[in-house]
């Protein structure tokens, strides 16, 4: 008899489902003309970010469940989201403090979110690397592991179509493969 599938694997079909029907939608809404669904803060990117944002607290929110050495890895996964969270969001456009703006587009976030990461390293460097090493690499074939890492080879095949000129439309690409 077959074993039934547990709720994170129903979570997971779930996703890929309603993932399928988006692009579905998006693509028809494209051959529509409708491109403003790409555009700068269009439904595409509002969607991402949502996304992003969401695993980013769940990724907090899962600091204080677990153990010591799994508060590294959660706290990189959050760092993670954040990082793609500023990357997708130009603060440039909001009326925010210019210190705000510095420190979380272009070059001031890129040397934040260095800081940031070189900090988690030298921490796991400090206290227990080839644990912290061990922890990453059962992270990587765990569920959540795996579209994290899946999360990262889209967004690379993203930066494809970033001013592409051989289809057209490549923002819409870049976008909804992001």
């Amino acid at each position: 008899m077959a074993k039934p599938a547990g709720p994170l694997l129903t979570l997971y079909i779930t996703f890929a489902i309603a993932w399928a029907a988006y692009a579905a939608w998006a693509l028809l809404a494209l051959s529509n003309g409708q491109t403003r669904i790409y555009a700068e803060y269009g439904l595409l990117e509002t969607t991402q970010v949502i996304l992003l944002s969401a695993a980013c607290i769940a990724f907090i929110v899962t600091l204080s469940r677990n153990g010591r050495y799994n508060t590294l890895l959660m706290l990189s996964c959050a760092l993670l989201c954040y990082s793609f969270i500023v990357r997708e969001l130009d603060v440039e456009d909001f009326a925010l403090p210019q210190a705000v703006i510095a420190l979380t587009s272009g070059t001031g976030r890129n040397i934040l979110l260095a800081m940031a990461f070189c900090a988690l390293l030298t921490y796991a460097l400090y206290v227990d690397f080839r644990h912290y090493l061990k922890e990453a690499l059962q992270f990587a074939v765990t569920p959540a592991g795996m579209m994290l890492v899946a999360s990262g080879l889209l967004l690379y095949l993203a930066a494809f179509f970033e001013g592409y000129q051989g289809v057209e439309h490549p923002a819409f690409y870049e976008e909804l493969i992001e």
